[in-house]
């Protein structure tokens, strides 16, 4: 009887624990919810909405005469006379130094001679042929000999017009390297001539806004000594790449009436290439680099998922994404280390 009774005490427990059993399904439940709870990572993020962005790109650059030349002499001789004084305004044409020419003038003289005497001579011999006095050879020297002093005349005249440097434009003349009196050679730099109105600015761009910058874009540039800033407007593009740098060779032209801006200054340039209404801008810390590109962490209903992104337009704080992202997503900016494609997160903050 009482083996009995202890029967029937453990037949009704192992009952009351079938009966009372948590089911599989509730304790997964349960533990994804723990888990949910216990992996969600605090992150912040930003939602995208379209922006407004200035294409703008910064460089550097120098100021060049519009015009200028070395002015040297195309004889040697002896510096007769300066008719400038440094610093000033010329025009083209206008007698800058005189070389001293006597010699080249004794010799002319001297051919202008011999010309007359020549030239007696060609009409009596040209005349005898006519009656058959003399042959035609016989003329023939005397008109070659005329013709000859002829021609030594002219170049003599051609280096005595050299004696005379005389600026080949208007401008500034700069600091003269002779004095009166001083030998010069043809190596002789005797004076420089600018002119610098308007200037020109020269500046280089990275090969990867090639298309982006034409001719007649408008640029704005600054120098050290002043606060202004300047405008130029773009007006030659060199057609080749420099294979050194991977940059385009570009110069712009700037009104220089006031007299600020001095060939040689250094400038630091703005351009700007375009202006669009319809721009998607990330913040530059969601951009992630891959080997194959770019992607950025966006969360959806609170779960990282990673997508590959095109971008465009930098700015000095966000890029512009052409592909990848829509308007409306969350795009995950702070916390990166932490999470990867599956992680749950909890936003602290969202702007």
């Amino acid at each position: 009887m009482k083996k009995a009774l202890i029967w029937i005490i453990v037949g009704v427990v192992i009952v009351l624990l079938v009966i009372f059993k948590p089911s599989n399904k509730d304790n997964a439940g349960s533990g994804q919810k723990q888990q949910s709870t216990q992996t969600a990572i605090l992150v912040e993020g930003r939602v995208v909405r379209q922006s407004t962005v200035s294409n703008t790109i910064s460089v550097t650059g120098s100021i060049l005469s519009n015009e200028e030349v070395a002015l040297q002499s195309q004889v040697a001789g002896i510096v007769e006379h300066i008719y400038f004084t440094e610093g000033t305004h010329v025009n083209k044409g206008d007698m800058l130094i005189k070389i001293d020419d006597s010699q080249l003038q004794a010799q002319l003289q001297k051919d202008e001679v011999g010309k007359q005497l020549a030239q007696i001579t060609e009409e009596r011999q040209k005349k005898l042929l006519a009656i058959n006095g003399i042959s035609q050879q016989d003329y023939d020297i005397a008109l070659n000999n005329l013709n000859s002093i002829e021609a030594d005349i002219k170049l003599l005249q051609v280096q005595i017009g050299y004696t005379e440097i005389r600026a080949p434009f208007d401008g500034t003349v700069g600091l003269r390297n002779v004095s009166e009196g001083s030998y010069v050679s043809q190596n002789t730099v005797l004076v420089n001539l600018e002119e610098t109105t308007p200037v020109k600015i020269d500046f280089y761009v990275p090969e990867k806004y090639l298309g982006m910058v034409q001719k007649n874009d408008t640029i704005n540039f600054s120098i050290g000594s002043y606060n202004n800033v300047f405008k130029g407007n773009i007006y030659a593009i060199d057609p080749k790449v420099d294979e050194s740098t991977r940059s385009m060779h570009i110069r712009a032209l700037a009104d220089n009436k006031a007299g600020k801006l001095l060939p040689g200054a250094f400038t630091n340039i703005n351009i700007q290439l375009n202006h669009s209404t319809q721009s998607i801008m990330i913040p530059t810390e969601a951009v992630i680099p891959q080997i194959s590109g770019q992607i950025a962490y966006i969360s959806k209903n609170g779960k990282v998922s990673s997508a590959p992104i095109v971008l465009g337009i930098r700015t000095d704080s966000t890029v512009e994404v052409m592909s990848g992202i829509d308007m409306g997503d969350t795009v995950i900016t702070r916390g990166l280390q932490f999470i990867h494609p599956g992680s749950i997160v909890k936003f602290k903050n969202v702007r």
